[in-house]
């Protein structure tokens, strides 16, 4: 299998204890689970309606309010597309406690495809770039969609060497196909005209659309 990102050659990491091929990049670490396993949409949608988000869990909301802490520098106005947000748009009534002007979109839980009628200053989406089956395809509509000069805020977790990602707890989510290392997002940095403006070298990367 080609990289999904960057076509560049793969290679197998096999997970015996599953019986799972994931494809990872030789180029830009990108890894991609065997298109075989994935969930069809309904079962997708259904282990997405396990989740137990809300807005009184003081932990959750910490985890959203450390993140923008982490990319507002960089932001220069307040028209937000939060992208992907799920069944409890949790994230979305912080932001708009923050003054932002916010447009939620989720394809299983807020549908409403009018999102593609404007542009925005910023785009957010957490926990949900590890969803993605054609990650290309999302990364071109979202860059799209963001103004000159705005802000992609993503919030995944970056895989480590082979061996950590075998014994990752964060591929064990059934849903978690797509997984994206720093060289992934500056080969898409560069393809996209983006600049990194921040990242922690574990779950945020912070790009400008130059």
């Amino acid at each position: 299998m080609k990289c999904k990102i960057c076509n560049g050659n793969t290679y197998i990491i096999y997970d015996k204890q599953f019986d799972i091929n994931y494809y990872r990049c030789k180029v830009c670490g990108f890894i991609y689970e065997d298109p075989d396993k994935h969930l069809e949409s309904n079962l997708e949608k259904e282990e997405y309606g396990t989740h137990n988000n809300s807005i009184e869990d003081e932990g959750y909301v910490n985890m959203f309010k450390r993140f923008i802490t982490a990319f507002e520098p960089f932001v220069v106005g307040k028209d937000l597309l939060e992208f992907g947000s799920g069944p409890e748009p949790v994230f979305s009534e912080i932001l708009r406690q923050e003054a932002y002007e916010v447009t939620s979109y989720d394809p299983y839980f807020l549908p409403d495809e009018s999102y593609l009628n404007k542009t925005y200053d910023i785009i957010t989406s957490t926990e949900v770039f590890e969803h993605f089956s054609q990650p290309i395809e999302e990364f071109e509509k979202l860059t799209g969609l963001l103004k000159t000069g705005g802000i992609l805020a993503v919030m995944t977790q970056f895989p480590k060497d082979d061996e950590h990602f075998l014994k990752w707890w964060y591929r064990r989510d059934y849903t978690h196909i797509s997984f994206y290392t720093i060289k992934t997002f500056e080969y898409l940095a560069r393809t996209y005209g983006y600049d990194i403006m921040y990242h922690n070298d574990k779950d945020y990367m912070i790009l400008k659309k130059g």
